[in-house]
């Protein structure tokens, strides 16, 4: 079955195999940990759940694995406590294969392959909501210094299981395709090893699972993959373990019309992980053209939360004009950003309002003002409930 046949099994199997009853509100400690012990209790000898650490506050660091192959993979997710999307894919996957363990495909890959996942590296943060641990570091910034329990868990697994692959998981902000209107649903990066941002043959291995994940989502993204910026962060552990020999490829999950609990961008994941491990347990990875990766378009920054089109603006002196207004939604729904005001035919929204020939007071906007956000639906009329807003950093 070529890597195209089995995403398209994947696809078509993942909503009986999805666990509904998790969403990204509750993609806290708790609930993750339950889930991870029972999915160990229901898969008997398929998965091993061990304990590789402590948060700052005590919580415990789960790892769970599987498989008996050569090949190693460790996957991280949620290092920033307000990034739950691949969590909560993962977790999908592992019930999906624990569903499908007496499936040919699966033993095969379990053969080829031994993988450990660290789903909830910041359950601190998870437990309140933010990117921080709870001692205020990020720990994505913390891959030299080691000064977290957390980041030290993380990397203490990573030096003990030598790894050859390793899937660096996060969300993203909203960011559009390139200089489209077209939000990025996914963002894919072989991070570089080095200031240099030399492609070494670790790195080469990486941009080759990320090239194979690009080709393979083409059908469910519909053009909207894209390449994270390559800055590099000597402090990530992405180039951390990029530099140390494991083959890192860096996916953020992005956002989609339409999905503010970011159940599409989920099974992106979920397709995208599962066929990239399953091409790494039996090497049909390093077929996939470098291309596929290279030609990702950047990452861009022409989307907004909401698009208000066509408000007639009013100055006190009389001068008055249409205008768009671009706003992004705070981390409460009642209040919004002015993110812009005036010409933004080259932006886009997760959601776009029309509201021609509906009037409003320059008093009332100003650029990077947080306003309550009935405010201005009141004033523009806007009589709606709070567009959702998706679960991001």
């Amino acid at each position: 079955m070529t890597p195209s046949a089995f995403a398209a099994m994947i696809a078509e199997r993942y909503p009986s195999s999805r666990l509904d009853h998790l969403h990204p509100g509750l993609c806290q400690y708790e609930p993750v940990r339950n889930e991870l012990q029972g999915l160990v209790m229901r898969g008997g000898s398929l998965f091993t759940l061990e304990t590789i650490g402590t948060s700052v506050e005590g919580r415990l660091l789960s790892m769970i694995s599987m498989g008996t192959g050569m090949r190693r993979v460790l996957l991280w997710s949620q290092m920033h406590g307000d990034e739950p999307t691949a969590t909560l894919a993962l977790l999908d996957l592992l019930q999906m294969v624990l569903l499908h363990r007496d499936d040919e495909w699966v033993h095969t890959m379990l053969r080829g392959i031994s993988v450990w996942i660290v789903p909830l590296v910041n359950p601190d943060g998870a437990e309140y909501r933010q990117r921080r641990n709870s001692a205020g570091i990020d720990i994505n910034r913390d891959a030299h210094a080691l000064a977290t329990p957390e980041g030290k868990a993380l990397h203490a697994a990573c030096s003990r299981l030598r790894p050859e692959f390793g899937f660096n998981l996060h969300d993203q902000g909203l960011n559009s395709v390139g200089e489209s209107q077209i939000p990025s649903a996914m963002a894919l990066l072989a991070p570089a090893p080095s200031a240099d941002r030399g492609t070494t043959s670790t790195r080469l291995r990486a941009m080759r699972v990320g090239a194979l994940v690009s080709r393979i989502l083409e059908p469910y993204a519909k053009g909207r993959v894209t390449r994270y910026e390559d800055a590099y962060e000597p402090r990530a552990y992405g180039e951390t373990f990029q530099a140390s020999g494991t083959s890192t490829l860096l996916i953020e999950s992005g956002h989609w019309p339409g999905d503010p609990l970011k159940n599409h961008i989920r099974e992106l994941n979920v397709i995208g992980i599962l066929t990239a491990l399953r091409s790494i347990a039996n090497g049909s990875h390093e077929d996939t053209e470098l291309d596929y990766y290279h030609r990702l378009p950047l990452n861009g920054k022409q989307m907004v939360d909401l698009l208000i089109r066509g408000v007639q603006l009013r100055h006190p002196s009389g001068w008055e004009h249409a205008v768009d207004i671009g706003v992004m939604f705070q981390k409460s729904h009642d209040t919004v950003l002015i993110k812009d005001i005036g010409d933004l035919h080259t932006f886009g929204g997760l959601e776009t309002v029309d509201v021609t020939d509906r009037a409003i007071t320059t008093a009332l906007l100003r650029v990077d003002a947080v306003m309550p956000t009935q405010q201005l639906f009141d004033a523009l009329q806007i009589y709606r409930p709070y567009p959702a807003i998706s679960f991001r950093p």
